[in-house]
């Protein structure tokens, strides 16, 4: 039900009250249906939106696809601080090894 999904809306607090919205790096025409109503209802209201990236713009998608890969002979290993290299790594294993129960089987047979 649209009641029980997570709004994705956090509040800043401050005066006026501020609201960060986060969902997965997708243009909205596909997210948006499954945005709760609480969340569209803080943008109606919104006098100012800010967004992160417009993943409909070409020329958005050309820049990430130039700057997504490191310079020859470098891995994140090189250019990222220990700890966070750490926790990345961390991350990813936990991903794949929980992948495959996020997933549907018609998923699962494409690969």
């Amino acid at each position: 039900q649209q009641s029980e999904l997570n709004s994705f809306l956090w509040t800043i607090k401050r005066d006026p009250p501020s609201y960060f919205f986060g969902t997965i790096h997708v243009p909205y025409t596909r997210v948006w249906d499954f945005i709760p109503n609480n969340s569209k209802k803080a943008f109606q209201q919104s006098h100012i939106v800010y967004f992160e990236l417009d993943l409909t713009d070409p020329y958005t998608i050309s820049a990430l696809t130039s700057c997504q890969l490191l310079p020859q002979g470098e891995n994140l290993q090189d250019v990222l601080p220990r700890d966070i290299y750490r926790r990345l790594k961390r991350h990813l294993e936990y991903v794949k090894l929980m992948m495959p129960s996020w997933m549907t089987p018609d998923q699962r047979g494409t690969g």
